[in-house]
């Protein structure tokens, strides 16, 4: 009888993880909420919940319960959980209104999800956070390491193009750029990803995800839609960069 039990609890605990899989890939979150809760009632501790249920929170704007449920990811796995981190720190690293930034507690945890997994997208973040404390060097820097790390970024020539910019030399800049456009075609058929989604299916799926594990995210992504404009050009790109410089005087009025 205790085996049949355990059988029914384990059944239900699947069915359940399942719909709520189910229903955060197909953007219903306030519904994906409410069932990883339900699951982490059978399983207080189960990891996979307690992360996506947190993922949840955050595209909600539900700030503080995404950190909550981060920090008892970390809790439960504090050496082996670099995307609790990770996650923490872009939050902490968020442009968006909601969110209240704070750039060194965010580079502090970036920091450490460095330390734990070097291929987390923390390189990526740091030059990121050095970008909105105006520290350029070190934003170039960690920005020629993320895309050295990862030669399929397009985060990584995008930013490292905005700094080529700035400097004045436009010409360097707009190789950057045209890079990071390149990078956004998908050279070969996306994996299938059982957590989010079947991006075979909806390549953007994947461009999506990618673009939330960055700060900046916002503003590379729609770069993409450039690989197939007949008038793409140089004056596309400073358009793009003068957006990007309006969001960056308004984190350090008096850069470095």
């Amino acid at each position: 009888r205790k085996s049949a039990s355990q059988a029914e609890g384990n059944r239900l605990f699947f069915f359940s993880y399942k719909q709520a899989s189910q229903k955060r890939a197909a953007g219903e979150l306030s519904e994906a909420v409410g069932l990883y809760q339900r699951v982490l009632e059978m399983r207080p501790t189960h990891e996979d919940s307690i992360y996506y249920q947190g993922n949840c929170y955050l595209e909600l704007g539900r700030y503080r319960q995404a950190l909550d449920n981060y920090a008892r990811l970390i809790e439960i796995n504090p050496q082996g959980s670099s995307r609790g981190y990770m996650q923490m720190g872009l939050i902490y690293g968020s442009l968006d209104p909601g969110a209240t930034m704070d750039l060194k507690a965010a580079e502090q945890i970036f920091e450490k999800t460095l330390s734990i997994d070097p291929d987390s997208g923390a390189q990526l973040a740091l030059g990121e956070v050095a970008l909105l404390q105006g520290n350029w060097e070190k934003a170039r820097l960690k920005l020629e390491s993320a895309n050295a790390d990862n030669p399929m970024s397009m985060a990584a020539p995008y930013l490292l193009g905005y700094l080529k910019y700035r400097k004045g030399d436009r010409e360097e800049a707009w190789k950057s750029f045209k890079l990071a456009v390149q990078r956004g075609e998908l050279k070969k058929p996306a994996l299938k990803w059982t957590e989010e989604g079947d991006v075979k299916a909806d390549p953007a799926l994947r461009w999506r995800a990618l673009a939330r594990q960055s700060i900046f995210g916002d503003y590379w992504l729609p770069i993409r839609k450039y690989l197939k404009d007949p008038n793409f050009s140089i004056t596309v790109m400073d358009n793009e960069y003068k957006r990007l410089a309006n969001v960056l005087a308004g984190q350090h009025p008096t850069p470095q």
